[in-house]
């Protein structure tokens, strides 16, 4: 498909063109900030990685748009929507002042203009239970749990953006099992976004993994979750009875667990504001604890995402065997959160799991430190 391969190509140039005049902009694009408890670099990168996702995105709106094709008018609501979610986290990223507030503020307006004018976003109506269901046949609920849904999931990818690769990585993912079920249900206009908005976060992926020449942002990350939820609602809600709703929350449970997880520990556990940055995540546990300190900061950063993969896959592997049954789904689920406390509390007991310590010694050997 033509609007793949541009989609990639766009997004490429793009990244290229936003490293090789970063001595421009550096002043503004740049994040200079290396002393943060959640930074894990060593040089100044520019942090708009997201402008050559949207870009490119748009850019096949357009082609579609001029060449007639039927997805076309969906792609083009879907930019529309995405613009809000993009402009707030890239003014946060030039900025670096924007509060969480007014960011959370600027995803529900893309929800509105997505639900209300451009009609490309369905309401959460549906989860497979009849008194739930009762519920959201009230719209002001399902509105209210549609912006819930959406904004956490944005959120979510937003807070496992820290080495190298993660986010897109999981990103990609994520897409490629929403095509794959796009496909099964005979959705092709979800296909079709799905598989375009993978190939332009691989165009970023490319120069952002492994050496981190240029990041995400805020507005990168913040996209990158907003196009997983939006697809993931239109799935379950065009294909009502074909598929289970919790297939798309195991297929995103590695974001989404991380993200409740950190909430409950910083609020119940800390004391502290859920939004206080901190370096207890898992995949920071991952970077301090399964990997030589005395290597080079880039060689541990590198490595971090092949680790994760571990808690990035499995349940992906079981959403798209099992997609149609809830109870599959909700058992997965379940066994998720447990599978995700164990690696936890191993790493904070400092008692790395089996699995961590053999793919490290692998990721060791494949890639000797130089």
């Amino acid at each position: 498909m033509w609007e793949l391969a541009l989609t990639f190509i766009v997004s490429l140039l793009m990244i290229k063109v936003i490293i090789y005049t970063s001595d421009i902009h550096a002043q503004v694009t740049l994040d200079s900030d290396l002393s943060g408890v959640q930074k894990m670099h060593e040089h100044a990168v520019p942090r708009i990685g997201g402008l050559a996702i949207f870009v490119s995105m748009t850019f096949t709106a357009l082609y579609g748009a001029n060449v007639g094709a039927a997805w076309a008018p969906f792609y083009a609501g879907l930019i529309t929507s995405l613009f809000f979610v993009f402009v707030g986290g890239l003014t946060e990223d030039l900025s670096k002042s924007v509060s969480p507030a007014l960011r959370m503020a600027f995803m529900a307006a893309a929800v509105m203009f997505a639900v209300f004018i451009s009609h490309t976003l369905p309401m959460v109506r549906h989860l497979a239970h009849a008194n739930l269901d009762l519920v959201l046949s009230v719209d002001v609920l399902a509105f209210f749990i549609t912006c819930f849904a959406v904004v956490g999931v944005s959120n979510s990818y937003n807070i496992i953006d820290g080495y190298n690769g993660l986010s897109s990585t999981s990103a990609m993912i994520n897409s490629l099992g929403l095509a794959y079920l796009s496909w099964c249900l005979g959705d092709m206009n979800l296909m079709v976004v799905s598989l375009s908005f993978t190939t332009a976060v691989f165009g970023f992926w490319l120069y952002n993994y492994p050496r981190g020449r240029i990041f995400l942002g805020d507005g990168g990350a913040y996209l990158i979750g907003f196009m997983i939820a939006f697809i993931s609602i239109n799935l379950v809600e065009r294909h009502v009875g074909q598929i289970s709703p919790y297939a798309v929350l195991l297929l995103a449970a590695y974001p989404i667990t991380e993200t409740v997880f950190t909430i409950i520990r910083r609020k119940f556990i800390h004391k502290t504001k859920a939004t206080q940055p901190d370096n207890l995540h898992l995949h920071q546990l991952v970077f301090e604890r399964c990997l030589p300190r005395n290597s080079p900061m880039l060689y541990r950063n590198a490595r971090v995402m092949p680790l994760m993969l571990v808690l990035i896959i499995p349940p992906e592997v079981v959403a798209l065997l099992w997609y149609k049954s809830n109870l599959i789904m909700l058992l997965g689920l379940l066994g998720y959160i447990g599978y995700y406390t164990y690696f936890y509390l191993c790493l904070v007991k400092f008692k790395t799991p089996k699995i961590l310590i053999f793919k490290a010694k692998l990721l060791t050997k494949k890639y000797p430190q130089t």
